[in-house]
């Protein structure tokens, strides 16, 4: 069995996800969710839902018992567990937890074996990339488009579309937040939208954004463009798949449109990504941004 612990808003649950779905495929075994952390407020965190209940991934809740077992904790089945073990002249670690060391690629993740507790972000395709299709598959809804959301998929179909994902909310509004990742300049989306129009005749822009207002009054397209505003906080899927039908995409330093690009499965897709994700003093983040993606 592999535990995951989920944290953060979708587009990080969704990482944690994939890389346990991953871990759980090479070996044949069991992935469940720890959600204990979501739903709880702690300081310098914006409280995040669990978020991935809109898709058809397969995973189980982990319970109490089974989260505490892998980490060591006395329960009554982890004091089981153990002396079992001892009779049978077993070993078995008191922890079983694996944090992730670094923000980039961690190579001891392919030598991980089974009943282990999955703690970080793994921010990195890398970690999933042996069953891409399968993850792509799984981040799929259950249920079809609707209203003003299948309108917008049938115009994003039938231009040339280019999502531009702009992230503000606690970026802005919490400090801490804040000066840890920083928001994206004006500079970098003026650059990233005269890239995109170099190689689209006729592009028309779909503006996902948290700050429509500020979106409106700073970024001044000279192209046809789309305010994607019909969905709400507890809807953020519906503006991620609306994403992931474009033909190109802007994204913000967010790993909610790093999925809306990704989720979009054509090859001739062209995905402008921020070269600088956070702010101040950066982990290394080369392992973040897909090949062939641009940085600017």
């Amino acid at each position: 069995m592999i535990i995951v612990k989920l944290m953060g808003g979708l587009g990080n649950q969704m990482f944690q996800y994939a890389a346990g779905r991953s871990l759980a495929c090479r070996l044949g075994v069991d992935l469940k969710l720890d959600l204990s952390c979501l739903g709880a407020h702690h300081e310098g965190d914006t409280p995040r839902p669990y978020e991935l209940g809109c898709f058809k991934i397969a995973a189980d809740k982990a319970s109490e018992d089974d989260v505490a077992a892998l980490l060591g904790r006395k329960t009554v089945y982890a004091t089981l567990r153990a002396k079992l073990c001892g009779r049978l002249g077993l070993q078995w670690e008191l922890s079983r937890l694996y944090r992730e060391p670094h923000y980039h690629y961690d190579q001891n993740f392919e030598c991980l074996s089974d009943n282990v507790y999955l703690a970080g972000y793994w921010h990195s395709e890398r970690y999933f990339a042996p069953i891409a299709d399968r993850i792509a598959q799984e981040f799929t809804c259950r249920h079809p488009l609707l209203g003003r959301n299948l309108e917008i998929a049938s115009d994003i179909d039938n231009t040339e579309s280019v999502t531009i994902h702009v992230r503000r909310g606690d970026y802005v509004a919490d400090r801490r937040t804040g000066d840890y990742h920083g928001v994206c300049s004006l500079e970098y989306y003026r650059a990233a939208i005269a890239e995109l129009a170099k190689h689209t005749e006729r592009p028309h822009f779909f503006i996902f954004t948290d700050d429509h207002s500020w979106v409106k009054a700073h970024l001044l397209l000279d192209f046809p463009a789309t305010y994607v505003d019909c969905n709400g906080q507890d809807k953020g899927y519906e503006d991620l798949r609306l994403m992931s039908h474009c033909k190109h995409h802007i994204i913000a330093n967010s790993s909610f449109s790093w999925w809306g690009a990704w989720l979009n499965r054509n090859p001739a897709k062209i995905v402008v990504a921020p070269r600088k994700w956070f702010n101040g003093p950066n982990p290394d983040t080369k392992d973040l941004i897909p090949a062939g993606w641009i940085r600017l």
